[in-house]
């Protein structure tokens, strides 16, 4: 069995257990279904030439998983983005049929890593919690939403002090950002065209982009939302920021040509919550950094005793009619607010205690 499907009134996902990667998510809002997330074109494709070293995150790239460790295995001998991403996972425990918990095969740094997946009930969510249990030292983690955006969109944040781009791009010569660069304004970001808004997407015409964004002292929730235009629909992302105080973008658009990609992967944002150095890999996010002299975690500490607890949040609804991005999501008791650029607000049920639950 390759894949396991949850489903509930408002969302339903599957988990292909190849990879631990999601797979046609989907949620009911305002009497039509969404669909949020992207998988790579050629997934499925049997006619596509796949190189004999292309690791398995990029085979059945798609949706949503969990990087442990975020960028190289340097550390621990891993694939890219690490075992959790590229190895297969097995389902412990269905709970009900929008509920299961997932374990991946392998051990990450000797921890057992466990993932659980919910079908909210009452609104367009899905619920995932990715625990560690027990191994030792510390590593970069990270989640990796892709969206796309057929004609582009507006992009809005929980509030952030700080955007950078790494020492070097990621995919040299691709890159229309400067790197390394940092600006306080996202609007404003150096560029191959001078300055450009990262609020808005597309921000290039064929480029592969990488960027970091910080999040703010004492922010209670961080989220991101994605306000796609020919999709007519808001997609966000919610996280804990004591736990993934950086939230990573990446931007594919056309920009890798080598099979599978084909220049092909076009109009792709990854949206990825961390706790990550600036894409550096294992080894140099235990070191000090830019960002650990600014106070911010780039790995998260494993406790060989106990566990450790990532909780993240993926929904989408329709857009509101005259709403032309999100200005602010906030979580009041059992009430997730959407609230748009002309003050009107959407609510929708959300379970107050999930960001609180056990270590």
């Amino acid at each position: 069995m390759d894949f396991v499907t949850l489903c509930s009134p408002n969302a339903r996902v599957s988990l292909d257990l190849r990879v631990g990667h999601l797979r046609d998510y989907s949620v009911f809002h305002n009497d039509r279904w969404h669909s949020p997330l992207h998988s790579a074109a050629w997934i499925d494709d049997e006619d596509t030439m796949f190189p004999d070293d292309l690791p398995k995150v990029e085979r059945y790239l798609s949706g949503d998983f969990l990087c442990a460790p975020f960028a190289q295995s340097d550390v621990e001998a891993a694939p890219f983005h690490g075992w959790s991403a590229n190895s297969r996972w097995d389902c412990v425990d269905e709970t009900s049929r929008s509920e299961a918990r997932f374990r991946l095969r392998k051990t990450v740094m000797g921890a057992r890593v466990e993932k659980q997946l919910r079908c909210a009930n009452d609104a367009p969510l899905l619920y995932q919690s990715h625990r560690f249990i027990g191994g030792s030292g510390a590593l970069p983690v990270a989640h990796h939403v892709l969206t796309r955006m057929e004609a582009g969109g507006r992009i809005s944040h929980s509030p952030k002090c700080l955007a950078t781009t790494p020492d070097a791009a990621t995919e040299p010569g691709l890159n229309h950002l400067i790197c390394p660069a940092t600006s306080v304004d996202p609007t404003a970001f150096p560029s191959r065209s001078g300055t450009t808004d990262l609020t808005r997407f597309p921000i290039a015409d064929v480029h592969e982009d990488f960027v970091v964004l910080i999040d703010a002292p004492d922010t209670r929730l961080g989220w991101t939302a994605v306000l796609r235009d020919a999709e007519d629909d808001i997609v966000f992302v919610l996280k804990d920021p004591k736990v993934l105080p950086v939230t990573m973008h990446w931007y594919s658009n056309g920009g890798l040509t080598t099979p599978p990609w084909n220049g092909r992967h076009r109009n792709v944002l990854g949206i990825e919550d961390g706790c990550s150095g600036l894409h550096c890999g294992h080894r140099a996010s235990l070191a000090p950094s830019k960002l650990t002299r600014m106070g911010v975690p780039t790995a998260l500490a494993l406790d060989p005793a106990g566990s450790v607890a990532i909780r993240h949040v993926i929904g989408a609804v329709q857009r509101p009619v005259g709403w032309d991005h999100v200005a602010h999501i906030e979580l009041n008791g059992d009430v997730l607010r959407l609230e748009g650029s002309s003050g009107e607000s959407l609510g929708i049920r959300f379970d107050g205690s999930f960001f609180e639950g056990p270590e």
